[in-house]
Parts: structure tokens; sequence; C-alpha cells
């Protein structure tokens, strides 16, 4: 997956910054939706499936991960779920997100 500054930076922040390349189905007229070619620049990036009978039953998928520091472990954690259309878990409660999380970053304004 090409980053949109991947052609402005050093092969090596390139590097960094992109991941993959991973096959995909699909393609402009499939469900699976994607852009053709080996670089793909439309279809669903994210995706959620919700209980809303039981919230914490939800799973979903989000490409390449939720933090945009590529320093962070979950920069580019569920890239390989998302091109292997895998799903994880959503959770909704507090008891299940405070069983699940591995970091709380709190932020304070100023003053």
């Amino acid at each position: 997956m090409r980053h949109p500054m991947g052609a402005a930076v050093s092969s090596e922040t390139r590097a960094i910054l992109e991941e993959g390349p991973l096959p995909r189905g699909g393609y402009g007229s499939t469900v699976n939706q994607t852009g053709n070619g080996d670089n793909q620049t439309s279809g669903a990036s994210f995706r959620i499936i919700v209980d809303t009978g039981d919230w914490d039953r939800a799973v979903g998928m989000n490409t390449p991960g939720q933090s945009g520091d590529t320093r962070s472990p979950f920069y580019d954690n569920l890239f390989e779920f998302w091109a292997k259309d895998q799903f994880h878990p959503v959770f909704y409660s507090r008891n299940r997100i405070e069983e699940v999380t591995a970091v709380r970053i709190e932020l304070r304004p100023n003053g």
C-alpha cells in the first residue's frame, strides 16, 4: 500500500511508511471492491458489523492500523488482517475495553 508521501521521501522513510505488498482478491466490480493493479486506490479501508443487541460482539477491520505514528506497534498491525478480509473484535462496554487496553494516552489541555 503506497503512502501518499512516498514519492516525496527517501527510500528508507518510504519503507517505514508503506505496507505490503500482499495479494488481495476483488476488483472494481466485486463485493470486495479494490482498485485494479498493484496499488489499491479504491475500496473499503474500514468495515464494521454490529449486533445492536450485544455491542461487544461487533467485529471490524481497519487498515493499516489505529495509529498514524510509525513508531507505534498499532501503525500497521491490522494491515494483514485487512488484506485477508479478516475481522477483529470491536468492543464498546467499558469493562471489555479495559480488559484489552494495551496503551492508554490521556490528553489534557495546557493550563
